[in-house]
């Protein structure tokens, strides 16, 4: 059975995914949950918590799962999550794995709404040195930062009651995580080559369609593209049957 390591977005904590996470595991994959500190940096120090510190997390929980357990793991990535996310999976591959004569490895990268992101450069980099108006920083303190008017950016196609349920789950994020630099990023390797996917959310407003779209060509490799007619939270919301349709067609891709 594969693995499904689900990473979670900026400012989104995992009781807003949980219906999309038991949607997958009622389709049958084995799914787990890998948070990180710059969420809700309630014990620690916003101002030291970066891009690294959250790879860190990750790779952690992803090692447990292919070392220890012999999994093979599909790591799907929503928003911010392509950074830390794919920085993870660097050197645990399966065909690399395979090579070594060891068992268990990840088989693929899907991003969706997610940024990609090469070595070096960061969230805000990428995007000209700033952050977008829609995020306040230094709210509720300094180094922290919210999201602005969540609804209208991360689910405008939502109905607003159904919507609330992402409202009512956002905590702060920790701003140095979008400033520092992104760590070695796995998609840039041989060994998962063919092995990249990205679900692209075609009405998002946060991470826009030609974002998306830009990032992936900037990367040079090749993706499975798939298109969701979504905002950035939708799939978690009102999409939720579509979005594990299209995740199974990627596994199948992937296997």
């Amino acid at each position: 059975m594969t693995t499904i390591l689900f990473i979670p977005g900026a400012w989104i904590t995992k009781a807003f995914y949980e219906p999309f996470l038991q949607a997958l595991t009622t389709a049958g994959y084995d799914v787990r949950y890998a948070g990180y500190p710059s969420l809700d940096p309630k014990d620690s120090d916003p101002s030291t918590i970066d891009c690294h510190a959250d790879t860190e997390a990750i790779t952690a929980v992803l090692r447990s799962l292919v070392e220890d357990e012999g999994k093979d793991v599909l790591l799907f990535m929503h928003s911010y999550a392509g950074m830390p996310g794919a920085a993870a999976a660097t050197g645990l591959a399966k065909s690399q794995r395979a090579q070594e004569g060891k068992v268990g490895g990840v088989i693929g990268l899907l991003f969706l709404g997610a940024f990609v992101v090469p070595k070096g450069l960061s969230c805000a980099g990428l995007q000209g040195g700033n952050l977008p108006p829609w995020i306040l920083l230094d709210q509720p303190s300094a180094n922290l930062n919210i999201a602005d008017d969540p609804i209208n950016n991360f689910a405008a196609d939502v109905d607003l009651a159904l919507a609330q349920s992402l409202t009512a789950n956002l905590k702060p994020h920790a701003t140095l995580s979008f400033t520092s630099p992104q760590p070695h990023p796995a998609w840039a390797d041989e060994e998962l080559q063919g092995r990249l996917a990205f679900v692209v959310t075609t009405e998002d407003r946060a991470v826009p369609k030609e974002a998306q779209l830009g990032m992936m060509v900037a990367t040079q490799q090749s993706w499975i593209v798939k298109e969701l007619a979504s905002s950035h939270c939708g799939p978690f919301l009102n999409r939720i049957d579509e979005t594990v349709a299209l995740t199974r067609e990627i596994l199948d891709q992937f296997l």
